[in-house]
């Protein structure tokens, strides 16, 4: 995954933070299926489609 400029790989059981208003991605490099729990303050949200 990329948050900001930085390339972070995560393992299982990781715990990553994404700041608000810093662009980032995710990308699967795994050979099975990978399960991502998210969360977010509602209040903070801003969505621009």
């Amino acid at each position: 995954m990329t948050i900001g400029a930085e390339e972070v790989i995560a393992e299982p059981g990781d715990e990553v933070r994404i700041p608000q208003g810093i662009c980032h991605s995710v990308k699967n490099i795994a050979d099975m299926t990978t399960e991502w729990l998210y969360g977010y303050d509602e209040s903070e949200c801003l969505v621009v489609w």
